[in-house]
């Protein structure tokens, strides 16, 4: 008899260790809710951040003194922007090192002296415009004309 009752012991223990174990059902739909509203409100505040980083410069273009075709332009760029840049992205340029020799399809004359040059805000740029961050407001004055 104690076999038995052993027998029918070991089979209730197995049996019940066979059995699957059902995990209860969760209602994640709030929780998805939720997710999307958090990721809209994260996108729209990577927007208003990446929008408030934007900054206005002008830019002038001139050859002797007067404006060359679309020579002058409000832009936003990054504030930081670099100025050749800058410039590759709004002007049709042809460069070298760093050194641009035709805005628009005006070219520089190196037998008439005349050098593309620039000014920030009324001084002569003191870096190339491949080291040039530009800030709001920055008035960027290209200059084609005699180099003195």
């Amino acid at each position: 008899m104690k076999k038995w009752l052993l027998l029918l012991s070991a089979s209730f223990v197995l049996a019940a260790c066979g059995q699957e174990v059902a995990e209860p059902q969760v209602d994640t739909s709030a929780d998805t809710a939720t997710s999307v509203v958090e990721s809209e409100v994260s996108s729209e505040l990577a927007s208003s951040e990446t929008d408030a980083d934007l900054v206005e410069v002008t830019v002038s273009v001139t050859e002797d003194g007067e404006l060359i075709t679309d020579g002058e332009q409000v832009v936003e760029v990054e504030e930081g922007a670099l100025l050749l840049d800058v410039m590759k992205e709004h002007y049709a340029i042809t460069e070298d090192g760093g050194f641009i020799s035709a805005i628009n399809g005006v070219e520089q004359d190196e037998d008439a002296g005349k050098w593309w040059m620039f000014d920030v805000n009324g001084a002569m740029g003191e870096t190339g415009a491949a080291e040039t961050e530009l800030q709001a407001g920055d008035l960027i004055e290209w200059k084609l004309e005699a180099f003195e």
